[in-house]
């Protein structure tokens, strides 16, 4: 369905108390120097409750309120981006959007057009350079009292984990718990100090910007209910497979048959470093701690053992361990670096078809509630222009009651018919399912 909607107000929403001088130049650690700094985004749809009486301007001004007070813990969310190594956190303000959108929440959910989601984010996904602000949030109001609340941070500063920290201590803070809310821990920037050696050319995802092309790319939603998961285990041939190493590997499968030209065939996987270090970080450390596993395998069609790439997936993921992260920490942790790209490295043909993946399973995300239910619906968004240069790639999301995963599956034009044609796929798998009406325990009942 086309969607109207028209921009009400803008402001910037400034932390309550002013950040203290000593916190006003926040320095990026290493780990967030690595990272190619651009917008990425979280978007959580909200049904009207009927038995909630506050309406939309009410809780525009409940939403600011609660904002303005958590940014005094998240306090580098209302900076500017400096240079390439800090924020100026001058209390800048976090721009923020309060927009109308005319009709029904429920009829844009029924068929959700994944091309038109951008629309209810408060930028583009573009990249953040220098004078660009660290976050922006937009409110949509719908008609029917449903809301979309769109987020985008720039990845340059803060990871996914970080962002869905942030958006869960907004919710308690707005329903009247900021005493719960949790505060980041800023440990990454003394653990990992940045360098000013580090180069733009030795990124993170450096070894795969061959791998970047231009065109059209086609955007879908495959959903894995729990029976389809238990199903891609027992065929694993792993003991205690996860739901991600099957999953993942189900789908670098279909992705190689698709492909069907012979190169090989590269997975890479975003890995959370928090839980790599002993004892484990929390899930508060703010900022950047992640890393990508690399895998390859010899992509001629229908000749690659689904057992033998849930192996490969697991091994890649498991290599990333508490030595490979402590290289990284200290004065010495540029050249800890440098060692772990070059090991990375060598995991990386020279010619590939690449797909890459990243997760925010286990984030919790569907158990955020601002005082007005959980959320419907939280999805990703991804930049659908056929200039900007893009990977093949894949967005694992929980499903709304946890026992599922959500893949949004973004691939090259001349392979998406192929992937989408694929008979096991199909039948293991629902395809752009109405949020409305998931539910991954009788998905296919």
């Amino acid at each position: 369905m086309a969607i109207k909607i028209d921009i009400m107000s803008r402001e910037n929403i400034k932390p309550s108390s002013p950040t203290p001088l000593h916190l006003q130049t926040f320095k990026l650690s290493l780990l967030d120097q690595i990272l190619p700094s651009y917008f990425h985004p979280a978007l959580l749809y909200f049904l009207p409750e009927s038995t909630n009486s506050i309406d939309a301007s009410q809780r525009t001004q409940i939403l600011k309120q609660s904002l303005s007070l958590i940014l005094t813990r998240f306090y580098p969310f209302a900076g500017i981006i400096r240079d390439s190594v800090s924020i100026n956190c001058n209390d800048e303000g976090v721009p923020f959007v309060v927009a109308k959108v005319k009709g029904q929440l429920s009829d844009f959910l029924k068929n959700p057009d994944l091309h038109l989601v951008q629309n209810f984010l408060p930028n583009e996904l573009s990249w953040t350079p220098p004078g660009s602000n660290v976050s922006m949030i937009q409110v949509n109001h719908f008609d029917c009292g449903g809301m979309v609340i769109g987020v985008i941070v720039s990845h340059g500063v803060a990871d996914g984990v970080t962002l869905s920290t942030f958006l869960k201590a907004w919710a308690a803070t707005t329903s009247g718990r900021f005493s719960e809310a949790v505060c980041p821990n800023y440990i990454a920037q003394s653990l990992f100090p940045q360098s000013d050696k580090i180069s733009t050319e030795s990124h993170l995802f450096s070894n795969l910007d061959k791998f970047l092309l231009t065109g059209n790319y086609i955007i879908r939603r495959y959903i894995f209910d729990s029976s389809a998961i238990s199903t891609l285990k027992a065929k694993s041939g792993v003991k205690n497979p996860t739901r991600i190493e099957v999953v993942t590997a189900f789908i670098w499968k279909c992705f190689m048959d698709a492909c069907a030209n012979n190169l090989p065939s590269l997975m890479t996987h975003s890995v959370n470093l928090r839980s790599r270090a002993i004892p484990p970080f929390g899930q508060n450390c703010f900022g950047n701690l992640l890393w990508f596993a690399a895998a390859a395998a010899q992509g001629t069609k229908g000749t690659t053992d689904q057992a033998d790439l849930v192996t490969k997936v697991r091994e890649s993921i498991r290599r990333i361990d508490v030595d490979f992260m402590k290289r990284m920490q200290g004065d010495e942790g540029l050249i800890g670096y440098k060692k772990n790209l070059e090991e990375t490295k060598e995991q990386i043909p020279e010619e590939a078809n690449c797909l890459y993946f990243s997760s925010w399973c286990r984030f919790g995300v569907y158990d955020i509630d601002f005082g007005w239910g959980k959320p419907i619906w939280v999805a990703n968004s991804v930049s659908t222009d056929s200039y900007s240069p893009k990977l093949n790639n894949v967005m694992l999301l929980d499903t709304r009651f946890g026992d599922g995963i959500e893949a949004w599956v973004t691939i090259e034009e001349q392979y998406a018919a192929a992937f989408d044609e694929n008979e096991e796929l199909r039948t293991l798998t629902s395809i752009d399912p109405s949020p409305l009406e998931f539910d991954c325990r009788n998905l296919h009942l």
